[in-house]
Parts: C-alpha cells; structure tokens; sequence
C-alpha cells in the first residue's frame, strides 16, 4: 500500500512539472490566423480616452499561451510590447501589453505579424465615449434612517452599475476591535440616465450594519475580431466611474 501511494504521489509530482513546464508551440509553426486564439482586452478612463491600458493574450491550438519577439502586434499602428511574465509553480504567461494609444477614428485597430511574415488583421474595438462622475449625484456622507437613491445623467456608454457593500459586523463580545467585511451586491443594467433607490430596510442583514455602500458605473463594450480566429477569441473594452457613500 506505502509503495503505491509514493508511485502515485510521484506519477502526480511528475505530471504536474511536465505540465508546468512544457513550453507552448514555437512562433515557427504558427504559419497562418487560423492557428490562433487572441483575446484582446482594453480598459479605457471615462474621462480621457488616451489613458488606457492595453493586453492581447494569444493562444495555440491545444489552449496553450504563446508569443514571441518574431510575433509582432500593432495597435492604430504603435507596436505592443511583448513580455513575459514569471508566475507561480513554474508557470509563465506571455502577454502583449501598451499603454495610453490614442483611438482612431472612435477605434482601436489591431494588426498580427506572424514570424513568417505574413501580416493579418486581428480584431477592432470600438473606444468609450467620455463622461463625468459629476452627474452622479449621491449624499457621500448618508443616514442609516433613510431610504439612499443615487440619480445620473449623461452617462454615455454607461451600461452596467456594479454595486457592493461594507458592513460592520456586530459582535457580542466586549473589546476595541471591529469586523468588517464586503459583500457583493445587485448588478443592474441601466442606460445613459436614472436613479436608483436602496430601501433602509434593505441596507444589511440582522447582526449587521452598513457601513460604505460602492457603486460602480461601467461602460462595457464589445469588438470583432478576424473571423478565421480559433473558437474563442474576443474583443472587450470596459471603463468606469468607482464611487462609494459612508453610512452613519
């Protein structure tokens, strides 16, 4: 029995290294658009849309990430940077990240070189249209005894409100030391302009108190990407106004 449990121990040991550390597919044999699966991802500031961050993962056949020097990818003609990342357990992600391109033309145009040289297009996203936390408006500093509504406008682009909490969790026990901890709370869909209302009744549960109630006001948009891509590829930009009221 002790000798099969160190056979299995070491068959799991030795799996787990080759796994970790088999390097993907090399750029030489990635020969054609069609061998590849790229997600592209852009997170882009309400407020200006030359501050952005930029990361494009690509992909070989069997699901593995790869990249190369001799793997070049351009957005609205300014050449990524390729790099790669050491993480845990021998692992690396190899990953094309840019910072702070101005769009074209409201868009992100992205552009493949393989190492044969062959050039293709790799997908386009559309930028967000700028707006201003001004036209949230909220009491930052609110009263636990009343019904909490927020009220927004001119939020272009804005579709999603993210919302969670921060409550104080009461303890019988007698000392100085205070818990708190984060709850998620309700996504909604919501358009350009509205208002939202928590009721008091629903701002925490029994033995709880609220204490930061945040709200996130998120522009989340979808791109195209060349079609002759592997299953899976995607193209995303995101951005958002993060606030947040504390209860009293």
């Amino acid at each position: 029995m002790g000798n099969m449990l160190k056979l299995s121990i070491l068959f799991f040991c030795s799996y787990f290294l080759l796994t970790a550390c088999s390097e993907p597919i090399p750029a030489s044999k990635v020969t054609d658009i069609s061998d590849i699966k790229a997600v592209i991802d852009i997170y882009q500031t309400l407020t200006d849309e030359n501050d952005n961050s930029i990361s494009v993962s690509l992909y070989d056949r069997k699901g593995k990430m790869f990249g190369n020097d001799s793997v070049n990818i351009t957005v609205n003609d300014k050449k990524i940077e390729y790099k790669i990342v050491q993480g845990l357990y021998y692992t690396k992600s190899y990953l094309y990240h840019t910072e702070k391109i101005a769009p074209k033309n409201n868009q992100y145009e992205f552009q493949i070189q393989l190492a044969n040289g062959k050039t293709f297009f790799l997908g386009s996203v559309p930028s967000l249209k700028l707006s201003s936390s001004r036209n949230i408006i909220y009491e930052e500093e609110a009263s636990l005894n009343k019904d909490f509504s927020i009220h927004w406008s001119g939020l272009q682009d804005v579709n999603v409100l993210y919302l969670s909490k921060t409550v104080k969790v009461n303890t019988k026990e007698k000392n100085n030391i205070e818990t708190f901890m984060e709850q998620p709370g309700d996504t909604l869909k919501i358009g350009p302009a509205g208002t939202y209302t928590l009721k008091k009744e629903k701002f925490s549960k029994p033995g709880e108190t609220l204490d930061i109630l945040g709200f996130e006001f998120t522009a989340e948009k979808t791109g195209t990407v060349n079609p002759q891509l592997l299953k899976g590829s995607s193209s995303k930009i995101s951005g958002n106004h993060d606030e947040h009221a504390n209860f009293k």
